[in-house]
Protein backbone atom coordinates (compact mmCIF):
# COMPACT_ATOMS: atom_id res chain seq x y z
CA UNK A 1 0.00 0.00 0.00
CA UNK A 2 3.34 2.95 0.93
CA UNK A 3 5.06 1.62 -2.20
CA UNK A 4 1.26 2.45 -4.75
CA UNK A 5 0.92 5.78 -2.43
CA UNK A 6 4.72 6.43 -3.24
CA UNK A 7 4.59 5.45 -7.02
CA UNK A 8 1.17 8.10 -7.30
CA UNK A 9 2.39 10.59 -5.59
CA UNK A 10 6.04 10.53 -7.76
CA UNK A 11 3.40 10.64 -10.76
CA UNK A 12 1.41 13.46 -9.67
CA UNK A 13 4.18 15.92 -9.06
CA UNK A 14 5.69 14.66 -12.30
CA UNK A 15 2.78 15.77 -14.16
CA UNK A 16 2.37 18.39 -12.15
CA UNK A 17 5.86 19.50 -13.19
CA UNK A 18 5.79 18.60 -17.29
CA UNK A 19 2.84 20.87 -17.09
CA UNK A 20 4.51 23.62 -15.36
CA UNK A 21 7.58 23.68 -17.95
CA UNK A 22 5.49 23.32 -20.68
CA UNK A 23 3.35 26.05 -19.55
CA UNK A 24 6.40 28.31 -18.63
CA UNK A 25 7.86 27.23 -22.01
CA UNK A 26 4.55 28.27 -24.31
CA UNK A 27 4.65 31.81 -22.66
CA UNK A 28 9.07 32.25 -22.97
CA UNK A 29 8.94 31.00 -26.62
CA UNK A 30 6.79 34.10 -27.76
CA UNK A 31 3.64 32.81 -26.26
CA UNK A 32 4.00 29.77 -28.59
CA UNK A 33 3.20 30.96 -32.26
CA UNK A 34 5.78 29.03 -33.58
CA UNK A 35 4.14 25.67 -34.88
CA UNK A 36 7.45 23.93 -34.44
CA UNK A 37 7.96 24.67 -30.96
CA UNK A 38 4.42 24.36 -29.83
CA UNK A 39 4.25 21.06 -31.00
CA UNK A 40 7.25 19.71 -28.50
CA UNK A 41 5.22 21.67 -25.92
CA UNK A 42 1.71 19.74 -26.92
CA UNK A 43 3.08 16.45 -26.69
CA UNK A 44 4.33 17.44 -23.27
CA UNK A 45 0.92 18.55 -22.03
CA UNK A 46 -0.13 15.33 -23.52
CA UNK A 47 1.91 13.25 -21.91
CA UNK A 48 1.21 15.06 -18.04
CA UNK A 49 -2.73 14.83 -19.16
CA UNK A 50 -2.01 10.72 -19.53
CA UNK A 51 -0.31 10.78 -16.64
CA UNK A 52 -3.32 12.94 -14.84
CA UNK A 53 -5.62 10.22 -15.80
CA UNK A 54 -3.32 7.29 -14.71
CA UNK A 55 -3.71 8.62 -11.24
CA UNK A 56 -7.01 9.92 -10.42
CA UNK A 57 -8.12 11.19 -6.86
CA UNK A 58 -10.36 8.36 -5.49
CA UNK A 59 -10.70 10.54 -1.96
CA UNK A 60 -13.06 13.14 -4.01
CA UNK A 61 -16.00 11.77 -5.97
CA UNK A 62 -16.02 12.59 -9.71
CA UNK A 63 -19.18 12.43 -11.63
CA UNK A 64 -17.87 10.62 -14.93
CA UNK A 65 -20.41 12.69 -16.88
CA UNK A 66 -19.71 16.20 -15.38
CA UNK A 67 -21.42 19.16 -17.40
CA UNK A 68 -18.01 20.70 -18.27
CA UNK A 69 -17.37 17.10 -20.46
CA UNK A 70 -20.21 17.16 -21.78
CA UNK A 71 -19.94 20.78 -23.50
CA UNK A 72 -16.02 19.85 -24.39
CA UNK A 73 -16.95 16.91 -25.82
CA UNK A 74 -19.57 18.23 -28.05
CA UNK A 75 -17.14 21.19 -28.93
CA UNK A 76 -14.19 19.01 -29.97
CA UNK A 77 -16.75 16.79 -31.83
CA UNK A 78 -17.83 19.59 -34.06
CA UNK A 79 -14.30 20.63 -34.61
CA UNK A 80 -13.24 17.34 -35.84
CA UNK A 81 -16.73 17.59 -37.74
CA UNK A 82 -15.54 20.37 -39.75
CA UNK A 83 -12.99 18.57 -41.43
CA UNK A 84 -14.90 15.19 -42.21
CA UNK A 85 -15.81 14.49 -45.60
CA UNK A 86 -19.53 14.87 -46.52
CA UNK A 87 -21.31 14.33 -49.52
CA UNK A 88 -21.74 17.35 -51.63
CA UNK A 89 -25.92 17.67 -51.23
CA UNK A 90 -24.84 17.96 -47.46
CA UNK A 91 -22.86 20.60 -47.83
CA UNK A 92 -25.01 22.70 -50.20
CA UNK A 93 -27.39 22.36 -47.57
CA UNK A 94 -25.95 23.30 -44.32
CA UNK A 95 -23.33 25.89 -46.07
CA UNK A 96 -24.56 27.59 -49.51
CA UNK A 97 -21.97 29.00 -49.51
CA UNK A 98 -18.92 26.71 -48.84
CA UNK A 99 -20.46 24.53 -51.93
CA UNK A 100 -21.06 27.75 -53.90
CA UNK A 101 -17.35 28.52 -53.95
CA UNK A 102 -16.20 24.63 -54.27
CA UNK A 103 -18.37 23.94 -56.77
CA UNK A 104 -16.87 26.76 -58.90
CA UNK A 105 -13.11 26.17 -58.17
CA UNK A 106 -13.98 22.23 -58.62
CA UNK A 107 -15.40 23.74 -62.16
CA UNK A 108 -12.68 25.27 -62.90
CA UNK A 109 -9.90 22.58 -62.38
CA UNK A 110 -12.12 20.33 -63.75
CA UNK A 111 -12.22 17.90 -60.77
CA UNK A 112 -15.13 15.61 -59.83
CA UNK A 113 -18.31 17.85 -58.48
CA UNK A 114 -19.82 14.66 -56.42
CA UNK A 115 -16.38 13.89 -54.86
CA UNK A 116 -16.65 14.19 -51.05
CA UNK A 117 -15.61 17.24 -49.31
CA UNK A 118 -15.64 19.03 -45.71
CA UNK A 119 -17.31 21.95 -44.23
CA UNK A 120 -14.20 23.99 -43.31
CA UNK A 121 -12.93 26.04 -46.32
CA UNK A 122 -9.42 25.41 -45.59
CA UNK A 123 -9.39 22.19 -43.49
CA UNK A 124 -5.44 22.47 -43.76
CA UNK A 125 -5.57 25.46 -41.28
CA UNK A 126 -8.32 24.02 -39.57
CA UNK A 127 -6.36 20.80 -38.28
CA UNK A 128 -3.36 23.37 -37.40
CA UNK A 129 -5.59 25.14 -35.31
CA UNK A 130 -7.10 21.88 -33.54
CA UNK A 131 -3.43 21.25 -32.79
CA UNK A 132 -3.42 24.40 -30.45
CA UNK A 133 -6.79 23.93 -29.02
CA UNK A 134 -6.36 20.30 -28.62
CA UNK A 135 -3.34 20.59 -25.56
CA UNK A 136 -5.12 23.12 -24.06
CA UNK A 137 -8.14 21.19 -23.71
CA UNK A 138 -6.15 18.74 -22.40
CA UNK A 139 -4.67 21.29 -19.88
CA UNK A 140 -7.69 21.72 -18.52
CA UNK A 141 -8.80 18.18 -17.76
CA UNK A 142 -5.38 17.65 -16.59
CA UNK A 143 -5.25 20.51 -14.19
CA UNK A 144 -9.28 20.24 -13.08
CA UNK A 145 -7.87 16.24 -11.82
CA UNK A 146 -4.81 17.87 -10.05
CA UNK A 147 -7.19 19.89 -8.30
CA UNK A 148 -9.20 16.70 -6.68
CA UNK A 149 -5.59 15.51 -5.52
CA UNK A 150 -4.71 19.37 -3.71
CA UNK A 151 -7.89 20.30 -2.79
CA UNK A 152 -9.11 22.70 -0.13
CA UNK A 153 -6.30 25.03 0.54
CA UNK A 154 -3.68 23.03 -1.31
CA UNK A 155 -5.50 24.19 -4.84
CA UNK A 156 -3.38 27.74 -4.51
CA UNK A 157 -0.71 25.06 -5.38
CA UNK A 158 -2.16 24.90 -9.30
CA UNK A 159 -2.17 28.86 -8.82
CA UNK A 160 1.16 29.35 -8.18
CA UNK A 161 3.13 28.90 -11.76
CA UNK A 162 0.64 31.44 -12.93
CA UNK A 163 1.66 34.11 -10.77
CA UNK A 164 5.32 32.65 -10.80
CA UNK A 165 5.38 32.73 -14.61
CA UNK A 166 4.03 36.43 -14.69
CA UNK A 167 6.37 37.80 -12.40
CA UNK A 168 8.83 36.44 -14.58
CA UNK A 169 7.59 38.37 -17.70
CA UNK A 170 7.14 41.39 -15.63
CA UNK A 171 10.38 41.82 -14.64
CA UNK A 172 11.71 40.65 -17.95
CA UNK A 173 9.90 43.60 -19.43
CA UNK A 174 11.07 45.67 -17.13
CA UNK A 175 14.80 44.77 -18.02
CA UNK A 176 13.20 45.70 -21.38
CA UNK A 177 12.25 49.54 -20.24
CA UNK A 178 15.43 49.99 -18.62
CA UNK A 179 17.58 48.63 -21.78
CA UNK A 180 16.28 51.98 -23.60
CA UNK A 181 15.26 54.41 -20.69
CA UNK A 182 18.07 56.75 -22.84
CA UNK A 183 15.89 56.86 -25.82
CA UNK A 184 13.76 59.97 -25.56
CA UNK A 185 10.76 57.59 -26.88
CA UNK A 186 8.44 56.04 -24.14
CA UNK A 187 8.40 52.44 -25.81
CA UNK A 188 6.12 50.03 -24.59
CA UNK A 189 7.34 46.49 -23.25
CA UNK A 190 6.32 43.04 -24.06
CA UNK A 191 8.39 40.49 -22.60
CA UNK A 192 8.67 37.50 -24.27
CA UNK A 193 5.77 38.29 -26.27
CA UNK A 194 6.02 40.05 -30.08
CA UNK A 195 2.34 41.66 -29.13
CA UNK A 196 2.60 43.69 -25.78
CA UNK A 197 -0.98 43.57 -25.91
CA UNK A 198 -1.35 39.63 -25.81
CA UNK A 199 1.57 40.01 -22.82
CA UNK A 200 -0.86 41.93 -20.92
CA UNK A 201 -3.57 39.70 -21.69
CA UNK A 202 -1.09 37.01 -19.71
CA UNK A 203 -0.44 39.48 -16.89
CA UNK A 204 -4.20 40.79 -16.49
CA UNK A 205 -5.70 37.14 -15.55
CA UNK A 206 -2.65 36.67 -12.92
CA UNK A 207 -3.17 39.76 -11.69
CA UNK A 208 -6.39 38.96 -9.55
CA UNK A 209 -4.83 35.94 -8.54
CA UNK A 210 -1.93 37.07 -6.61
CA UNK A 211 -4.29 39.88 -4.99
CA UNK A 212 -6.64 36.89 -3.61
CA UNK A 213 -3.90 34.61 -3.02
CA UNK A 214 -2.92 37.67 -0.36
CA UNK A 215 -5.90 38.21 0.75
CA UNK A 216 -6.32 34.25 1.72
CA UNK A 217 -3.21 34.38 3.76
CA UNK A 218 -3.49 37.27 5.55
CA UNK A 219 -7.60 36.36 6.60
CA UNK A 220 -6.74 32.85 7.26
CA UNK A 221 -4.71 34.30 10.30
CA UNK A 222 -7.48 36.92 10.79
CA UNK A 223 -9.05 34.85 13.93
CA UNK A 224 -5.56 34.65 15.97
CA UNK A 225 -4.93 37.40 18.61
CA UNK A 226 -1.17 38.00 17.13
CA UNK A 227 -0.75 37.21 13.28
CA UNK A 228 2.87 35.54 12.76
CA UNK A 229 5.87 37.01 10.92
CA UNK A 230 5.76 34.99 8.36
CA UNK A 231 1.77 35.16 7.72
CA UNK A 232 2.68 39.10 7.08
CA UNK A 233 5.81 38.54 5.25
CA UNK A 234 3.81 36.21 2.34
CA UNK A 235 1.04 38.77 2.09
CA UNK A 236 3.55 41.37 1.57
CA UNK A 237 5.53 39.32 -0.91
CA UNK A 238 2.21 38.51 -3.07
CA UNK A 239 1.46 42.21 -2.71
CA UNK A 240 4.70 43.25 -3.73
CA UNK A 241 4.15 40.50 -6.88
CA UNK A 242 0.84 42.05 -7.51
CA UNK A 243 2.47 45.32 -7.46
CA UNK A 244 5.38 44.33 -10.35
CA UNK A 245 2.58 42.42 -12.67
CA UNK A 246 0.49 45.72 -12.10
CA UNK A 247 3.91 47.76 -13.55
CA UNK A 248 4.57 45.36 -16.37
CA UNK A 249 0.64 45.80 -17.46
CA UNK A 250 1.15 49.60 -17.42
CA UNK A 251 4.34 49.64 -19.39
CA UNK A 252 3.01 47.46 -21.95
CA UNK A 253 0.99 50.64 -22.69
CA UNK A 254 -2.08 48.70 -23.85
CA UNK A 255 -5.07 50.42 -23.26
CA UNK A 256 -7.75 47.41 -22.78
CA UNK A 257 -4.92 45.37 -20.95
CA UNK A 258 -4.84 48.22 -18.38
CA UNK A 259 -8.67 48.33 -18.19
CA UNK A 260 -8.99 44.83 -17.73
CA UNK A 261 -6.69 45.06 -15.06
CA UNK A 262 -8.83 47.78 -13.09
CA UNK A 263 -12.25 45.55 -13.52
CA UNK A 264 -10.00 42.38 -11.86
CA UNK A 265 -8.72 43.84 -8.99
CA UNK A 266 -12.52 45.63 -8.76
CA UNK A 267 -13.96 41.90 -8.76
CA UNK A 268 -10.81 40.93 -6.19
CA UNK A 269 -11.79 43.94 -3.58
CA UNK A 270 -15.80 43.22 -3.72
CA UNK A 271 -14.73 39.12 -3.10
CA UNK A 272 -12.53 40.60 0.26
CA UNK A 273 -15.63 42.71 1.21
CA UNK A 274 -17.53 39.94 1.28
CA UNK A 275 -15.45 37.58 3.06
CA UNK A 276 -15.41 40.52 5.86
CA UNK A 277 -18.61 41.21 5.65
CA UNK A 278 -19.96 37.25 6.78
CA UNK A 279 -17.53 37.61 9.85
CA UNK A 280 -18.83 40.78 10.83
CA UNK A 281 -20.74 43.52 9.05
CA UNK A 282 -18.82 46.05 7.35
CA UNK A 283 -19.25 50.10 7.19
CA UNK A 284 -21.14 51.07 4.12
CA UNK A 285 -18.22 52.92 3.14
CA UNK A 286 -15.80 50.42 2.93
CA UNK A 287 -18.00 49.13 -0.11
CA UNK A 288 -16.83 52.13 -2.19
CA UNK A 289 -13.37 50.32 -2.00
CA UNK A 290 -13.80 48.58 -5.20
CA UNK A 291 -14.83 51.72 -7.05
CA UNK A 292 -12.58 54.29 -5.70
CA UNK A 293 -9.25 51.61 -5.79
CA UNK A 294 -8.91 51.81 -9.58
CA UNK A 295 -9.54 55.70 -9.55
CA UNK A 296 -6.76 55.96 -7.24
CA UNK A 297 -4.22 53.58 -9.51
CA UNK A 298 -5.28 55.66 -12.44
CA UNK A 299 -4.69 58.47 -10.89
CA UNK A 300 -1.49 58.10 -8.27
CA UNK A 301 0.04 54.47 -10.08
CA UNK A 302 -0.29 54.68 -13.84
CA UNK A 303 2.15 56.44 -15.77
CA UNK A 304 2.27 59.46 -17.93
CA UNK A 305 2.54 57.59 -21.03
CA UNK A 306 -0.61 55.75 -20.26
CA UNK A 307 -2.82 58.39 -19.99
CA UNK A 308 -1.67 59.56 -22.87
CA UNK A 309 -2.29 56.30 -24.71
CA UNK A 310 -6.05 56.98 -23.30
CA UNK A 311 -6.52 60.34 -24.64
CA UNK A 312 -4.78 59.32 -28.27
CA UNK A 313 -7.21 57.37 -30.40
CA UNK A 314 -3.73 55.85 -32.56
CA UNK A 315 -2.04 52.53 -32.50
CA UNK A 316 1.91 52.79 -31.62
CA UNK A 317 2.03 49.06 -32.60
CA UNK A 318 -0.73 47.59 -34.39
CA UNK A 319 -4.33 47.91 -36.29
CA UNK A 320 -5.99 51.52 -35.23
CA UNK A 321 -9.51 51.52 -33.58
CA UNK A 322 -10.74 52.70 -37.01
CA UNK A 323 -9.47 49.27 -38.33
CA UNK A 324 -10.52 47.14 -35.92
CA UNK A 325 -14.03 48.62 -36.90
CA UNK A 326 -14.13 48.21 -40.28
CA UNK A 327 -12.55 44.24 -39.79
CA UNK A 328 -16.02 44.02 -37.65
CA UNK A 329 -17.93 45.06 -39.77
CA UNK A 330 -16.52 42.84 -42.46
CA UNK A 331 -16.41 39.68 -40.41
CA UNK A 332 -20.34 40.32 -39.57
CA UNK A 333 -20.15 40.14 -43.18
CA UNK A 334 -18.89 36.68 -43.03
CA UNK A 335 -20.61 35.41 -40.07
CA UNK A 336 -23.85 36.33 -42.34
CA UNK A 337 -22.27 34.36 -45.38
CA UNK A 338 -21.80 31.20 -43.19
CA UNK A 339 -24.26 31.41 -40.37
CA UNK A 340 -24.47 27.69 -39.13
CA UNK A 341 -21.54 25.93 -39.88
CA UNK A 342 -19.11 28.62 -39.82
CA UNK A 343 -15.47 28.34 -41.94
CA UNK A 344 -13.94 25.98 -40.16
CA UNK A 345 -11.93 26.12 -37.12
CA UNK A 346 -8.44 28.30 -38.42
CA UNK A 347 -10.49 29.55 -41.44
CA UNK A 348 -10.92 32.75 -40.49
CA UNK A 349 -8.82 34.20 -42.71
CA UNK A 350 -9.81 32.57 -45.65
CA UNK A 351 -13.18 32.94 -45.69
CA UNK A 352 -12.71 37.09 -45.41
CA UNK A 353 -10.93 37.65 -48.70
CA UNK A 354 -14.15 37.43 -49.92
CA UNK A 355 -15.53 40.51 -48.10
CA UNK A 356 -12.35 42.92 -48.16
CA UNK A 357 -13.30 46.43 -48.83
CA UNK A 358 -10.77 48.16 -47.66
CA UNK A 359 -6.94 47.46 -48.64
CA UNK A 360 -8.09 44.27 -49.83
CA UNK A 361 -4.33 43.24 -50.68
CA UNK A 362 -3.25 43.21 -46.76
CA UNK A 363 -3.37 39.89 -44.89
CA UNK A 364 -6.15 39.40 -42.08
CA UNK A 365 -5.93 36.54 -40.20
CA UNK A 366 -7.01 37.78 -36.78
CA UNK A 367 -11.01 39.71 -36.27
CA UNK A 368 -9.32 41.42 -32.89
CA UNK A 369 -12.33 40.30 -31.37
CA UNK A 370 -12.00 36.87 -30.60
CA UNK A 371 -16.03 36.69 -30.18
CA UNK A 372 -16.77 37.33 -33.64
CA UNK A 373 -14.18 35.40 -34.94
CA UNK A 374 -15.03 32.09 -33.21
CA UNK A 375 -18.32 33.03 -34.42
CA UNK A 376 -17.20 33.23 -37.70
CA UNK A 377 -15.47 30.29 -37.27
CA UNK A 378 -17.26 27.56 -35.77
CA UNK A 379 -20.65 29.09 -36.52
CA UNK A 380 -23.89 29.21 -34.29
CA UNK A 381 -23.70 25.76 -33.69
CA UNK A 382 -20.24 25.65 -32.61
CA UNK A 383 -20.55 29.36 -31.19
CA UNK A 384 -23.18 28.59 -28.79
CA UNK A 385 -21.44 25.68 -27.56
CA UNK A 386 -18.11 27.75 -27.05
CA UNK A 387 -20.67 30.54 -25.10
CA UNK A 388 -22.15 27.48 -23.05
CA UNK A 389 -18.99 26.41 -21.86
CA UNK A 390 -17.64 29.64 -21.13
CA UNK A 391 -20.67 30.45 -19.06
CA UNK A 392 -20.24 27.05 -17.27
CA UNK A 393 -17.08 27.87 -16.59
CA UNK A 394 -17.82 31.47 -15.25
CA UNK A 395 -20.68 30.42 -13.08
CA UNK A 396 -19.20 27.38 -11.63
CA UNK A 397 -16.71 30.00 -9.35
CA UNK A 398 -19.58 32.50 -9.42
CA UNK A 399 -21.63 30.50 -7.65
CA UNK A 400 -19.08 29.60 -5.07
CA UNK A 401 -18.32 32.55 -3.62
CA UNK A 402 -21.85 33.65 -3.63
CA UNK A 403 -22.49 30.33 -1.77
CA UNK A 404 -22.57 31.40 2.49
CA UNK A 405 -20.22 29.73 3.77
CA UNK A 406 -17.98 28.91 1.04
CA UNK A 407 -14.47 28.37 2.17
CA UNK A 408 -12.94 29.43 -1.27
CA UNK A 409 -14.13 32.92 -1.48
CA UNK A 410 -11.23 34.49 -2.25
CA UNK A 411 -9.95 31.97 -4.87
CA UNK A 412 -13.28 32.14 -6.64
CA UNK A 413 -12.85 36.06 -6.43
CA UNK A 414 -9.59 35.87 -8.13
CA UNK A 415 -10.44 33.46 -10.63
CA UNK A 416 -13.58 35.52 -11.70
CA UNK A 417 -11.19 38.28 -12.02
CA UNK A 418 -8.93 37.15 -14.30
CA UNK A 419 -11.60 35.55 -16.11
CA UNK A 420 -13.56 38.70 -16.28
CA UNK A 421 -9.79 40.67 -17.28
CA UNK A 422 -9.41 38.57 -20.03
CA UNK A 423 -13.08 38.11 -21.63
CA UNK A 424 -13.18 42.20 -21.72
CA UNK A 425 -9.90 42.21 -23.34
CA UNK A 426 -11.45 39.69 -25.87
CA UNK A 427 -13.37 42.04 -27.23
CA UNK A 428 -10.91 44.26 -28.56
CA UNK A 429 -7.96 41.59 -29.31
CA UNK A 430 -7.50 37.75 -30.24
CA UNK A 431 -5.64 36.75 -27.28
CA UNK A 432 -7.20 33.44 -26.97
CA UNK A 433 -5.62 32.64 -30.44
CA UNK A 434 -2.13 32.75 -29.33
CA UNK A 435 -1.32 29.42 -27.50
CA UNK A 436 0.35 30.61 -24.23
CA UNK A 437 -2.31 32.77 -23.03
CA UNK A 438 -4.93 30.03 -23.86
CA UNK A 439 -3.42 27.57 -22.50
CA UNK A 440 -3.04 29.73 -19.30
CA UNK A 441 -6.86 30.35 -19.47
CA UNK A 442 -7.54 26.48 -19.70
CA UNK A 443 -5.21 25.85 -16.36
CA UNK A 444 -7.43 28.69 -14.71
CA UNK A 445 -11.10 27.03 -15.81
CA UNK A 446 -9.77 23.24 -14.61
CA UNK A 447 -9.34 24.90 -11.26
CA UNK A 448 -12.61 26.49 -11.43
CA UNK A 449 -14.57 24.15 -12.15
CA UNK A 450 -12.74 21.26 -10.26
CA UNK A 451 -14.43 19.94 -7.49
CA UNK A 452 -11.64 19.94 -5.22
CA UNK A 453 -12.96 23.46 -5.33
CA UNK A 454 -15.88 22.75 -3.53
CA UNK A 455 -14.17 21.21 -0.65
Amino acid sequence: MTTVFRFHQITRWLAYSILVLCLTAAVLLQGGIDPAQWEWIAAGISFACLLCLAVQSNRIPDPGNAMEFRILGALLAWMLFQVTPLPPAVIAFFSPKSWELAKVARATAGYDLNAWLPLSIAPAATLQRLLNVIPAMAAFVAVREMGRWWNGRRLWILVAPVIAIALLESLLAWGQFYSVQASTEVRPVSGSYVNRNHFAGLLEMALPLSLAWAIAIWGKASKREHRPARIALLTANLLGIAAIILAGVIGSLSRMGFAASLAGIAIVAIGWLVARDRQAPVSRWLWLVPVLLPVVIVLFVSSNAMVLRFADGSETSGITADGRNLIWKETLRLITAYPWTGTGLGAYEQGLYPFRTVAPAMTVDFAHNDYLQALAELGLVGGAMALAFAIWILWKPLSLALRPGSKRLTLCAGLVGAFLAIGLHSFVDFNLYIPANALVLAWLAGIAVSPGLET
